[in-house]
């Protein structure tokens, strides 16, 4: 058996003997998301600059994430293990793509967003990104490289987001070079006065 199917079996394994962790991990697994979304844009809100554009770059990241997922999509499709192994998962959730971990990917888009930034969120939403990747594991829906795969995937696409930004820059910065001041007809006059 690959190694991502016995750990995925060792993590989904642990499941259905505890309620309350159960509970936890579903919650995590499929509400966690929406708070880290009311988050950011409450942070975006009240927050400081670092905040406000750290929103920017999350959603222009997951845009291309998204494309990025849906080109990916054409050429491979990976079943997800409930599919596979015929499991009962702990949430209801349909029978497609399990290759990225799309909530992963959402989660490392926020987090990574933040560590570009420096921001003193970024420790936070790293711990949840995490959290929410073994969450999708522990109740069925996805494998481990699922969850590596959205975290790569969060990674690049907010690194070609920032990389775009940069070069934008550039390039206004560089439209405009500095012009040395030009003197009016009336100061050339004075002057040669």
């Amino acid at each position: 058996m690959p190694f991502n199917t016995e750990l995925f079996f060792q993590i989904f394994s642990l499941g259905q003997k505890f309620p309350f962790l159960d509970n936890l991990m579903v919650f995590t697994a499929q509400y966690l998301i929406y708070f880290v979304i009311a988050s950011i844009f409450i942070l975006a809100i009240k927050g400081g600059v670092k905040e406000k554009k750290a929103l920017l770059v999350i959603i222009l990241s997951l845009i291309f994430a998204e494309i990025i997922i849906k080109i990916f999509h054409l050429f491979y499709v990976e079943p997800r293990p409930f599919v596979t192994y015929n499991l009962e998962p702990l949430i209801k959730h349909l029978p497609d793509a399990s290759f990225p971990s799309e909530h992963t990917t959402a989660m490392a888009t926020v987090a990574f967003s933040y560590y570009f930034y420096r921001s003193k969120w970024t420790l936070l939403f790293l711990i949840l990104m995490v959290s929410v990747g073994f969450a999708r594991i522990f109740v069925g829906v996805h494998y481990p490289l699922d969850i590596v795969g959205g975290i790569a995937l969060g990674f690049i696409s907010v690194s070609l987001v920032w990389l775009l930004k940069s070069w934008l820059k550039t390039k206004i910065f560089n439209s405009y070079p500095h012009q040395p001041h030009q003197r009016s007809s009336d100061e050339a006059r004075l002057l040669t006065v």
